[in-house]
């Protein structure tokens, strides 16, 4: 595309002091809305899209949250296969009665109890599981599940961050070179401006001429501010995202380059198998059936025995009078549930979960579908719109170019040129549209097939 240099094509017609206070303040006005209207970018750090990117995976506080959430998660593993591990515990006691107790019971008719009424015990415990109805398995599996979860997660999260990214970084350049083609046409303008006044003080044209023009530069004008206001929005929301404090020195960033478009060429089947291996949402919930799966057999598992061996030392001692005894023991603990309602209402209620989860799967496969499809056609109508506008722009230039031409030899008229001058820039602000829109369909597309990691390499 052309670069907006014609509007130094300008009328030459003859100058005076007449119009020089209002010019003046036209140019002061201009100076205060650029000012205002957000930081000064002449000392911005110029940034790439791979150093916004790779900053915003470093900085993102969103990401270095769901990093500890993955570290949590490995606890958790940790803490279910620990549930396969003997435990062990220390024990004691005192105790002190207003009269002597036998602390420690008569063992036969020959062995009589010893009584204190002060005395003391302690013991050492370890506890063996040998058999839970499969709850430890599952428990150790479930957090597996849940870990794997958590990570696809944070894969979405980087997704939305990286989408985010791109899409706030060429906004950030469409609009760098709309407000080049808006400074080019408020430069025009005003120089039309001035020539037609100089005209109008001559007799030579009508003041409608004059009006015209000024109405036309107040419009622009007040663009170029809302486009001043945009860049603003662009340049703290892309500080925001790289984890950077927004308002701050280190926000006044400046991006790198031109808006381009590099065609990407889509096939549905295989965006469809990418989508199935790396799209976080549906990993999300095809683990999300496992889960249920796993949720519905730790339920059953608590309707079968329990079965885990004991071993201990104990000593006891009293003090009036003074005795201590010590002794060891084992064991083996077994439970066997009769009747519980609520452990088969939770096997019926994981059943129940399992079924939704698989509901939910062919939802998300149907999103995952439709999303591939839309973006496809996005970029397909993105495409065709690159081309239709780059002619655009051409004929916009061209027309642009006769009637200032015909304005300046006096063959043509004011309205016209006018015209041509907001058609030059509507064809001009469409293009940049057309490559922004193709460049977000391509990121919606890298979002539905789950390669938006992509844009990292």
């Amino acid at each position: 595309m052309k670069k907006y240099d014609r509007y130094s094509n300008q009328l030459c017609i003859i100058s005076s002091a007449g119009t020089k206070t209002n010019s003046f303040i036209l140019s002061a006005v201009m100076t205060i809305l650029m000012v205002v209207s957000g930081p000064n970018s002449g000392n911005a750090e110029t940034i790439t899209l791979h150093s916004c990117l790779i900053e915003a995976m470093d900085n993102n506080p969103l990401l270095k949250e769901g990093d500890l959430g993955i570290m949590a998660g490995d606890e958790e593993i940790s803490s279910a296969r620990g549930k396969n591990l003997p435990k062990i515990s220390l024990d004691s006691n005192y105790t002190e009665r207003q009269e002597p107790y036998p602390f420690i019971p008569a063992k036969s008719n020959t062995i009589p109890p010893h009584f204190s009424d002060d005395f003391a015990s302690w013991q050492a415990v370890m506890t063996v599981p040998i058999y839970q109805g499969g709850q430890i398995k599952n428990g150790v599996k479930l957090a597996e599940i849940r870990q794997s979860v958590r990570t696809d997660t944070l894969s979405l999260t980087r997704n939305e961050i990286i989408a985010n990214t791109v899409n706030t970084y060429n906004k950030f350049l469409q609009l760098q070179k709309l407000k080049e083609a808006s400074k080019a046409s408020v430069g025009a303008l005003e120089e039309q401006r001035k020539n037609v006044s100089l005209l109008y003080n001559l007799g030579r044209v009508a003041k409608v001429d004059l009006l015209k023009i000024e109405v036309q530069l107040a419009n622009e004008t007040q663009r170029l501010a809302t486009i001043n206001e945009g860049i603003s929005a662009s340049r703290e929301t892309l500080a925001f995202l790289m984890g950077r404090s927004v308002g701050a020195i280190d926000s006044e960033l400046d991006p790198a380059g031109n808006l381009s478009v590099s065609y990407l060429l889509t096939n549905f089947e295989q965006g469809l198998i990418e989508a199935h291996e790396h799209r976080p949402e549906y990993r999300i919930a095809v683990q999300g059936i496992n889960e249920a799966d796993v949720n519905a057999r730790n339920s059953a598992g608590k309707l079968l025995p329990s079965v885990s061996a004991l071993g201990g030392y104990l000593n006891q001692y009293g003090f009036e009078p003074k005795y201590n005894e010590s002794t060891w023991y084992i064991g083996i603990n077994i439970s066997v549930p009769i009747f519980d309602r609520s452990a088969h209402s939770d096997v019926s209620r994981d059943r129940i979960l399992k079924k939704k989860a698989e509901t939910r799967l062919t939802s998300v496969e149907n999103q995952v579908r439709l999303d591939i499809r839309n973006s496809i056609t996005s970029l397909t109508e993105g495409r065709n719109r690159i081309e239709s506008s780059r002619a655009a722009v051409l004929q916009a230039e061209e027309s642009y170019r006769i009637e200032n031409e015909k304005y300046s030899t006096g063959a043509g008229a004011m309205v016209d040129l006018l015209l041509a001058e907001a058609a030059n820039f509507t064809a001009a602000a469409n293009y940049s549209q057309a490559l922004f829109d193709y460049n977000a369909a391509l990121v919606s597309y890298r979002r539905a097939t789950g390669s938006l990691e992509d844009y990292l390499k």
